[in-house]
């Protein structure tokens, strides 16, 4: 048996006793209780104990509460008790409903699953469950899907990558793509509410547009220099489908990881590719060399031509100027054809004798001891400056 050594309870001093004093016969019985000697090292009595916890309930709450024993049945609780405990867990669930929303996200706010209203970031209240219901979703992060390809091994798993990116062109070959598309919740309501499983339905509307859009182009766009129209594209598209839906998706970037044709023919379609090149190739410089010879043969053809022209000019001219020269000279011989003749003989002398070398013989000088010699070059050719 436990033993209590108590001072006072919390009604007053006590102490629990098996020997009990006979009572004054004209003193109250509480009174008379009050007054009980209490021997030391005594059990305690739990019914005086649980009888003060009775009377305090009924000084501050009102009500009747039975006596007894340990283990005895007590009266029901007055109306006021549960009132306050009932008081005191709706206080509780009141509370259940201040809730968080982040500076990133946006919250949905739902009465009996409804929409009610949109809260922002910061502290808000709802009524709790079962009347109101708050989803939040992150608005500013960027999600990403990935097609072909995974950066999770774990999910990479339980995908077929050769179903998503195998796609026909529009020249009816096939090629092989990764690509990801990157997408933001631009309207948390209509995403909410308006598509079951938004991570599936972007998924299928961006294979969806991105095998239509590659269904528009030859191969030869998507393998070099068409990829960023493919792009351009893929995501207009991609946007109108989300919008026609009204899953309340912005589609931030899509992007071509890689563009190749099927693993099967690679090796061959690399050859293809290889002496497509060496064509390009030749046929560059084939038109490189025709692009210099031409203009350069074309140039020496100018060239001769207009020196053709100017010999004829120069020849023409100068049978014009003789004619005419021999014109002249007929106009005036015509009128003194003496005078003419002679002035012809003598410019036909000048000209015939101006650069042979002549030598004056006068034999009558002979006789008067003179030299008879008389180099007349010798006086025409001009002096040398002597130093």
């Amino acid at each position: 048996m436990i033993k209590f050594l108590m001072s006072s309870g919390p009604w007053g001093p006590w102490s629990g006793g098996s020997s009990k004093p006979n009572p004054k016969p004209n003193q109250p019985k509480q009174e008379r209780e009050e007054k009980k000697p209490q021997p030391q090292n005594a059990q305690p009595d739990f019914d005086e104990f649980f009888r003060k916890i009775g009377d305090s309930f009924k000084k501050k709450f009102g009500g009747n509460f039975g006596n007894g024993g340990a283990g005895k049945n007590y009266d029901k609780a007055p109306k006021s008790v549960i009132g306050l405990i009932f008081l005191i867990l709706i206080l509780i669930w009141l509370a259940l409903g201040i809730y968080k929303v982040d500076s990133d996200e946006n919250a949905v706010v739902l009465y009996f699953g409804k929409f009610y209203k949109i809260a922002t970031p910061g502290l808000n209240y709802y009524i709790p469950y079962p009347f109101g219901q708050v989803i939040k979703k992150s608005v500013t992060t960027v999600n990403t899907e990935e097609f072909g390809f995974s950066s999770n091994s774990r999910k990479s798993d339980q995908r077929n990558f050769d179903a998503e990116s195998l796609m026909l062109t529009g020249d009816e070959n096939i090629v092989d793509i990764d690509f990801q598309v990157q997408w933001q919740i631009a309207d948390i309501r209509n995403f909410v509410f308006n598509i079951a499983e938004p991570n599936q339905a972007i998924r299928k509307s961006a294979e969806s547009a991105m095998r239509e859009i590659i269904a528009r182009t030859p191969i030869a766009g998507a393998l070099s220099a068409g990829k960023e129209k493919i792009e351009q594209e893929t995501k207009i598209l991609l946007q109108e489908i989300l919008d026609y839906y009204g899953a309340g998706v912005r589609v931030v970037l899509v992007q071509l990881r890689r563009v190749d044709p099927p693993s099967q023919v690679i090796d061959a379609f690399r050859d293809v590719q290889t002496a497509k090149a060496d064509k390009e190739k030749e046929i560059n410089q084939a038109q490189a060399y025709a692009n210099d010879i031409i203009p350069r043969a074309r140039g020496t053809a100018a060239q001769m031509k207009e020196q053709a022209e100017a010999y004829a000019k120069e020849v023409v001219a100068n049978a014009q100027g003789e004619a005419g020269r021999f014109v002249a000279v007929y106009n005036q011989y015509a009128k003194a054809k003496q005078v003419t003749k002679k002035r012809l003989y003598l410019e036909t002398m000048e000209k015939i004798y101006r650069d042979m070398d002549k030598i004056y013989i006068d034999k009558s000088a002979g006789k008067s001891g003179v030299l008879p010699y008389f180099p007349l070059n010798e006086l025409n050719k001009p002096k040398s400056n002597e130093q």
